[in-house]
This record gives structure tokens, sequence and C-alpha cells, in this order.
């Protein structure tokens, strides 16, 4: 967010003689937590030193990364008009403007996503899943939307595990056990990274190794879960992530981050301090010289060349200044204003949500950055699979799927590039096979459609279909 407002002020095209700054507080991934550091910045009470001068109210908020704490600032902030725009929260439930008129994102609904995951469902062929769900509002709408798309093609859902990394293993234990008693031989886990490591360690633990896995973009490109040991259980995962960007120069900015020259930024010494892999006795004793640097630092942190989740915040922070700009100056960027026809002071959360509504403009990425009706951009996602390569775990893309203009999708598939659980061979998941000649389906009582028995056709008589 920093890098990218830094970016806006220096930008001489983009809000021209008017600096943005910005308030950084951590919610802790707590759902009141977010509410109360949101109510914090909307009303204006937040600490300040005694040499600040009168700041401006708060034209936007970005926020925030789960769903339900999503949910909790902009179903607070709605009714003040206060804008807020998400880079992670993909509730299709964020959709209802009724509810949340001052929302917006910056990455797909999971009303899009379900149909990324259904349409994986539907191509390779598998009748009979499993289905995970995180107990909260990202999982249960998640998965409902995701069973009704998957029950047009004729999908049958054995089972849905439903479990959060708070509840105790006893019940973490009950879903593992419904997965080995289970047939099933794929399943789509939607679940945050957080929830499902508990349950992933379990599975690795009780070596469970013939499942096929589906993951949603909230855990499939996790560090904390993409290691050679949970590969073991999950290796040849497929599933679908947010398109990934490359932006270099945010590595320069992230190497010149530095506590002496950044004294009063917001988490630098934390930041500066982790960076550094100090120990806590370094920490108290190590004497710095003032010329440390991050330059050379190999950490994963410094990995800009395929960034998902930070690309989305880029490009929430940048929406919020073309509404700005059209808002303070009545023309978007490139215009032909010079002048303001509007006084920063006049700025109204309301109006930056109105404006919000029309932003359309193509970035520095090439990305054309716009908001729908319900406040979400188009759908674009990224298919990935779990590969071993050099004994670290890579998340290869093998297909993209995409929303089109007339609300239809796109998915395109690299078959011989994927590596599944079973090696280069498609797995297949059915609750039957298909009857031999001869035979015909006779459905089994309360079991679902997908599983039947074959018995023999009546004399004189053979079977329209099998």
């Amino acid at each position: 967010m920093i890098f990218a407002i830094d970016g806006i002020n220096r930008d001489p095209t983009l809000l021209p003689n008017i600096s943005l700054g910005y308030r950084i507080l951590n919610s802790c991934s707590s759902s009141t937590n977010t509410l109360r550091a949101a109510l914090t910045l909307a009303s204006g009470t937040e600490e300040t030193d005694s040499t600040t001068r009168c700041l401006p109210p708060i034209s936007a908020i970005i926020a925030e990364e789960a769903s339900s704490q999503s949910i909790a600032v902009a179903g607070a902030l709605g009714p003040f008009q206060v804008p807020v725009v998400s880079y992670f929260s993909t509730c299709a439930c964020l959709s209802d403007k009724a509810k949340y008129p001052t929302f917006f994102r910056t990455i797909p609904s999971d009303y899009y996503q379900a149909k990324a995951l259904a349409a994986l469902v539907k191509h390779f062929g598998w009748q009979w899943i499993g289905v995970l769900q995180s107990d909260n509002d990202y999982g249960r709408n998640g998965v409902l939307a995701f069973t009704e798309e998957v029950k047009k093609f004729g999908v049958c859902i054995a089972f849905v595990g439903t479990f959060l990394r708070t509840y105790n293993m006893e019940k973490i234990l009950d879903v593992v056990e419904m997965i080995k008693q289970s047939t099933v031989k794929v399943i789509l886990a939607f679940v945050p990274e957080n929830d499902l490591y508990p349950l992933m360690k379990e599975v690795v633990k009780h070596n469970i190794t013939g499942i096929q896995w589906i993951g949603s973009e909230a855990w499939i490109t996790a560090a904390k879960l993409s290691t050679s040991e949970i590969y073991r259980s999950f290796g040849g995962t497929i599933g679908s992530m947010v398109q990934k960007m490359a932006m270099p120069k945010l590595k320069q900015f992230l190497a010149n981050i530095s506590p002496y020259t950044d004294t009063g930024a917001a988490f630098v010494k934390d930041f500066w301090e982790i960076m550094r892999e100090l120990s806590d006795t370094q920490r108290k004793t190590e004497i710095c010289t003032g010329n440390e640097t991050l330059m050379n630092s190999q950490d994963v942190f410094f990995n800009v060349t395929e960034l998902r989740v930070s690309y989305n915040v880029y490009k929430a922070v940048y929406a919020v200044a073309h509404a700005l700009h059209h808002l303070i100056f009545c023309e978007p960027v490139g215009g032909k204003a010079v002048r303001p026809c509007l006084n920063v002071s006049e700025i109204q959360p309301k109006k930056v949500s109105d404006h919000l509504q029309r932003v359309n403009f193509v970035n520095d990425f090439g990305d054309n950055v716009f908001f729908d009706e319900k406040g979400d951009p188009p759908a674009s996602y990224d298919i990935l699979n779990w590969q071993l390569i050099d004994e670290q775990v890579q998340h290869v893309t093998v297909g993209h799927f995409s929303s089109t203009a007339n609300k239809d999708y796109k998915l395109s598939i690299q078959e011989e590039n994927i590596v599944w659980r079973t090696g280069k061979v498609v797995p297949k998941s059915v609750c039957s096979n298909v009857c031999p000649a001869g035979t015909r389906k006779a459905q089994i009582k309360g079991k679902p459609i997908c599983c039947f028995d074959c018995i023999p056709c009546a004399d004189g008589t053979v079977a329209s279909s099998i």
C-alpha cells in the first residue's frame, strides 16, 4: 500500500499538487479488532502526536483480507457511505449492494471461483467428490455456490466436512475419519490456509495419500502449506488463484526501507528485525552502525515476480486515487483540467464511493481496472498445480479461467503439463462404475443418484442408457 501511495504522490498527472496520506492499523485477523480499527479511522479519533496538523477525513479504507472481517467493516461503515475496498475478501455475499452499498474489491467474487472450480470438476469427469469447508462466511458461502454449480453437471457430493483451527482436535479428527471412510478420490477444500493447516498435518500423519485435492485461492499458493512434508499427501493438488503479476520496482522500494530513514513509519522496526533475522539476544546486544542494509537479502519476501494479493492491494489504492482525481478535477486522469473543481476539504465519502463505481482505467501493468454494478472486478484465474521441483513445492500454471462479456466463462487447460497424485493419469472419482452390456442401473435407496447397482436386464429388453 505504501509503495502504491508513494508512486501516486510522485506521478505529476495523478492528483497533481495533492499528496495522499495514510494510517495503518493492525487487525490481527480478528473481526472485533478490524471493526474497532475501521471505526477509529473513519471517525478520525486515532491518537496523533501534538505536532500533527489537522488531518482531512478518511476518503476510503483498504480492508480486509478475510471475508468475515470485511463483512463487519462494510456493514458498519456502509450507512456512513465510507468506501471499503478489499484485496482478498471473496465471499459472494459481499456483492449484495443492499447490505454493503459502499463495498468494492479487486479480487473476483466466489461466485466466479465456484464456477471455475466446478468447471474443473466437469472437465475431468469427476462425479463423486467430497467437500471441506471452514465454519465461517468464506467456507459456507463458497461451498454453497460450488454445490449449486456442480449439481448442474450431475455431480454428487459425498460429504461436507466443517471445521476451524479453533475447534478441538477431536472434531478435526472426525473430519479425517470421514475422509478415510469415504470412497471418494477427489476432495475440494474451501478453507483459509490457517484453518486448513491443522487438518493437513493430520492427513499426513494418518498417511492418507490416495486423494486428488482441489484448492481454493485461500490456500493454493500458501507458503506455510507448500512443504515437502505436506506434499506427501497433497502433491498434485489443483486449484484456482487470481493472476500473478511481476512488480520489479517494488523490490527496490522494500530494500530501501530502513529504521534510520523511516523513523516514524508503521511497522518498520518489526519488519527490519524480521528481515535481518535477529535473535532476541542480538536485538539486545548488537550495536548498529547505521550502514546495515537489506539490499542483499535472499528472503522470499523480496521475490516480487509472482505477486497476487499484493498486486490486488496496489490496484485498490490506485482505484481510490483515480476516483479522487475525477472527483477533485472533474476530469479523468490525463484530462484537460488543470485546476481543481472541488476543494480537498469538501470531499465527502459518499462522493468517493460514487466515483469509485465509475472508475475505469488501464494501469502501468496493462490491466483494465473497473468495478461492475456490484462492486466486483472481472473474473480471471490461473489454474495451478502443485509439483515438486528440485525438492521444492512449486505452483505451476496449467490453465486459465475467465468470465466473458456475455457472462459465460472460458476454461483452458494444458493437461500434458499437469502432475497428478496418480502420476500422469487423470484420477477417476465415481461412486459406481458404468454398467456393462446386458445390465441396467438400479438406484440404491438412500444414496445419491451417482451411486447405483447394475442388475441384469429383463428378458427381451435392452437398456436405453448405461
